[in-house]
């Protein structure tokens, strides 16, 4: 499966031992690879960026799943100022 979502957690997985692959990537690849993903989005903001629809669902990832993560730089380090809207996207590929 593959999907979008504005957080990543180890709660996303069983307890099992999990090989993930991650990569940051362009706002670009995110939009290409996730048309059809399902959406866990909580922020409207970052829905809207991205086109999708908000709703948050529980997630379980198993082996041979993609997420894509779209989260805000701004206010995740108090000692280094960045502009509100900043963002880091990148894949997360479990094996």
């Amino acid at each position: 499966m593959i999907y979008v979502s504005d957080n990543f957690s180890m709660r996303m997985f069983e307890k099992k031992k999990y090989k993930i692959i991650s990569k940051k990537i362009k706002k670009s690849i995110l939009l290409r690879n996730t048309k059809e993903a399902i959406s866990n989005i909580g922020s409207w903001r970052i829905a809207r960026l991205i086109h999708k629809k908000v709703g948050k669902q529980r997630i379980t990832l198993q082996s041979g799943d993609e997420i894509y993560v779209i989260t805000s730089k701004f206010g995740r380090n108090k000692t280094d100022y960045k502009k509100e809207n900043t963002y880091r996207y990148q894949v997360y590929k479990v094996q």
